[in-house]
């Protein structure tokens, strides 16, 4: 009877994935709202002469003030939150980076921000550098450049001509609008990057004011907000729909009706480079680039020419030390999950240059004994780094199974359910990730499948999905929930444990044949 019910909320799960597919054979979702992109969208229209700008800043102000809440899970996240806030309402005071955790090198850059637009709006920034040293910062940081992100470039070149008009230098705040508006697409957005564009046009309003660049900017903003006054953060549909095939593969329904058509879009979507990008159009990342190529492992319509050029990109990104970074930017650091997901793919095809994976492996290993449990770059909690680096080790067999599948299986609520962190509330794309993670670790305790599954079973809506909140890190530290990466991971768990509950049958019969 168990058995039914996950097989029939698999069948739901499933026909609600198929009504979604997109004409391309993508899955996309617009993410929930959070402050960031909708106070940076609010602010910057609302220094903008386009006409409808004060008006849609109007609405933005409108949600803003009717209980939105900062992110808490992290302090430089809050602070962030809190700040835009403010500066969005006009609410008074100074804008507060202060906070230690500013200092850390990957979150430096976000007290930048927020001073150079403090320092734009008249607002005066609490704790970091000072104005002169600030403006410094900025502008040796863009005479050096480095290998960045382009989203990373146009955001430093926005705060860099921010804060020369707060200087009042108006030739080189000119030149960092010029470079910006070099980047700017047709459409008047930045790589579909909310924070980005909202960030440029602040500075081509500021440094190049009654410009092309400038009026498109603010046409795209108007466009995008959405009906409840909100602005979202980017979408991810090749993200999305690597997912979703990493999810459903294998189910009937699935494979017949979507599978053939999302492999098509992957196989578009692959840059010139061989890499794929989280989202059509930008660059391509190493995590997108792995998981596209999990996905694309044993199912048909994938031209060996495809997988080939997206396994040399990735034996091209590996560092000196065996590694490979989240992106492709040198002040991108290697992390666990990205490191796991290359690993696996490299894994899954033959076909390519033998590529040394020892060291990876062997850091993996390393990062668990120091830390006590792995940590995503990607996403927020234990399930999902746990779910994610276990296929990267290879199948050694474990007594009781890994380690690491042990600590997390001591996590579980008195509900069956898992929390994203130790202590935290249960939610079904946690415990879907820690289903995942104990099959592939190796744990087939009666104990903790049976309460899981029902707690899947018993959270799932009439129309075939789950409550999700946010997982996904971007910009870090924030958090951002998409519907479409809470469904994969909660039937990634219902399959996981379907297989398991068939297993356990098949051991059960076994036993009244000896018998």
């Amino acid at each position: 009877m168990f058995a039914t019910r996950v097989s029939r909320a698999l069948s739901l799960a499933t026909r609600q994935t198929l009504s979604t597919q997109r004409d391309d054979g993508s899955w996309l979702a617009t993410p929930a709202p959070r402050i960031t992109e909708t106070a940076l969208c609010t602010l910057a229209l609302a220094h903008s002469p386009h006409p409808g700008a004060d008006r849609a800043a109007e609405r933005g102000r409108a949600w803003l003030a009717n209980g939105a809440a900062p992110q808490n899970h992290h302090p430089v996240a809050h602070a962030v939150e809190v700040a835009l806030l403010s500066l969005a309402l006009d609410a008074g005071g100074p804008i507060d980076v202060s906070h230690p955790s500013f200092a850390d090198r990957a979150l430096s850059a976000r007290a930048r921000l927020l001073q150079a637009i403090a320092l734009y709006t008249g607002r005066a920034p609490s704790g970091g550098t000072g104005p002169a040293a600030l403006r410094t910062q900025l502008a040796t940081a863009v005479a050096a450049q480095g290998r960045l992100k382009h989203w990373t470039r146009v955001e430093l070149r926005s705060a860099h001509a921010l804060v020369e008009t707060h200087f009042g230098d108006r030739t080189s705040a000119r030149h960092a609008a010029r470079m910006v508006a070099d980047e700017q697409s047709p459409s008047g957005d930045f790589f579909g990057n909310p924070v980005t564009t909202a960030l440029a046009a602040l500075a081509l309003q500021a440094a190049a004011p009654g410009t092309a660049a400038a009026r498109r900017c603010a046409e795209y903003l108007l466009t995008s907000q959405l009906p409840d006054g909100t602005w979202r953060f980017s979408t991810s549909d090749v993200w999305d729909t690597a997912l979703t095939v990493r999810a459903f593969h294998g189910a009937a329904a699935f494979d017949r009706h979507g599978l053939p058509a999302a492999v098509a879009f992957l196989v578009a979507a692959q840059n010139p480079d061989g890499g794929w990008p989280y989202r059509s159009g930008v660059e391509s990342d190493n995590d997108t680039t792995a998981a596209a190529l999990i996905a694309l492992d044993g199912v048909s319509g994938a031209p060996g020419t495809t997988i080939r050029a997206g396994l040399r990109h990735l034996i091209r990104q590996q560092t000196a030390d065996g590694l490979w970074r989240t992106w492709q930017s040198a002040g991108d650091p290697p992390v666990d999950d990205v490191v796991a997901h290359v690993v696996t793919a490299l894994d899954r095809h033959s076909g390519h240059p033998r590529v040394p994976l020892a060291a990876a492996r062997g850091w993996l290993g390393e990062r668990l004994g120091e830390k006590g449990r792995w940590h995503a770059g990607w996403y927020r909690g234990l399930p999902y780094a746990t779910a994610e680096v276990l296929p990267a080790l290879g199948t050694a067999v474990h007594a009781g199974g890994h380690p690491a599948a042990r600590t997390l299986a001591e996590t579980r609520n008195p509900d069956g359910g898992w929390p994203v962190e130790a202590t935290g509330p249960s939610t079904p794309a946690a415990t879907g990730l820690a289903l995942a993670a104990l099959e592939r670790g190796g744990l087939p305790d009666e104990e903790h499948w049976a309460p899981a599954l029902g707690y899947l079973v018993e959270t799932q809506r009439d129309d075939g999905t789950w409550p999700g909140v946010p997982l996904m890190y971007g910009p870090r530290p924030l958090l951002t929930h998409y519907p479409t990466h809470t469904h994969a991971f909660a039937v990634g768990g219902l399959f996981a444990g379907q297989r398991r509950l068939r297993t356990a049958a098949g051991v059960g019969a076994s036993a009244c044949k000896e018998g």
